[in-house]
């Protein structure tokens, strides 16, 4: 629905009921007898709730600001651990592999701010922010912050033409720390031998998160026009800023410097339960840029 109040001011507003069948690693999974336990998954269900103001002060300028609402039923929650498949981030190789349930329920609400400027004369520009969570709940009933909560993203794409083909670009993107789960140290270091990797500890499910991410990316384009063909030769330069990723701590044991057994307390052969290891959370902070140089042909 949409109603004007003034020539270039919209009130406009949205409501709609969205389903989607559960993903194929929930639907094939089968037991150890080959049964698929999973076939009689629900369909998951979301309802969208919009509405918000848009103005148009030019043919090529666009203003919007929106709140909405999102409520999902049906989602797939793990038998094993009653937890929804949404709070589990990426520590699944695959997701759904697994037992499940269509008894979770999630909700995500929020707003948005927009604008736009469409290529008039030499410039093109298109800016968002949103403020939002995020939750989802398991076999308690209680909301817990997904994996993709946020809470802000920003992004911006701005671009210029020079002229005589050349055009410059920029894209800068920002959100807020994902949620995580932090590592169970006594079931980290009594398991870590056998699955070579930590533990969760679920009771603090998403308790902690990670700082705050950045990125921008520039970019060089030459574009030539043929009457049959057109070629755009470009420069792509990703996270220019030298950005670090972010990412949850790996937990591992210490190793000594020629990497050829684990470190220890006592300084005797690392015992089957761990308690004589050295327990680190390592983190990925390389920062890399990734330049590309390439071509697109048009005919």
């Amino acid at each position: 629905m949409s109603y004007a109040l003034r020539p270039t001011l919209n009130l406009n507003a949205s409501l709609g009921r969205y389903f989607k069948i559960p993903p194929s690693t929930i639907l094939g999974f089968r037991d150890e007898r080959g049964t698929r336990l999973n076939s009689g998954s629900s369909y998951i269900r979301s309802d969208h709730a919009v509405a918000g103001l848009e103005w148009l002060p030019g043919k090529a300028t666009r203003f919007t600001l929106e709140g909405f609402y999102k409520k999902y039923a049906n989602y797939p929650v793990s038998v094993r651990d009653g937890i929804s498949l949404a709070n589990l981030g990426g520590d699944f190789n695959a997701i759904g592999n697994e037992a499940v349930t269509s008894t979770g329920r999630g909700r995500a609400y929020g707003a948005e701010a927009f604008f736009q400027q469409k290529l008039s004369g030499k410039l093109f520009a298109v800016v968002s922010l949103t403020g939002f969570r995020s939750e989802f709940s398991g076999a308690d009933g209680v909301y817990q912050p997904t994996a993709w909560d946020t809470r802000f993203l920003g992004s911006g794409l701005l671009g210029y033409q020079l002229g005589r083909g050349w055009e410059v670009g920029a894209k800068y993107r920002v959100g807020g720390g994902a949620p995580y789960t932090p590592y169970d140290e006594a079931a980290s270091r009594a398991s870590y031998q056998a699955v070579g990797t930590g533990v969760l500890d679920y009771s603090r499910l998403n308790t902690r998160r990670l700082k705050s991410f950045q990125q921008l990316d520039l970019r060089l384009d030459k574009k030539i026009s043929l009457r049959r063909l057109s070629f755009d030769f470009y420069i792509d330069v990703q996270n220019a800023l030298l950005t670090k990723p972010v990412s949850p701590p790996t937990y591992t044991f210490e190793r000594t410097a020629d990497n050829s057994a684990y470190t220890t307390t006592d300084g005797q052969p690392l015992r089957p339960d761990g308690r004589n290891a050295v327990p680190i959370l390592l983190l990925d902070d390389d920062a890399l840029v990734v330049p590309t140089i390439g071509f697109i042909v048009e005919f």
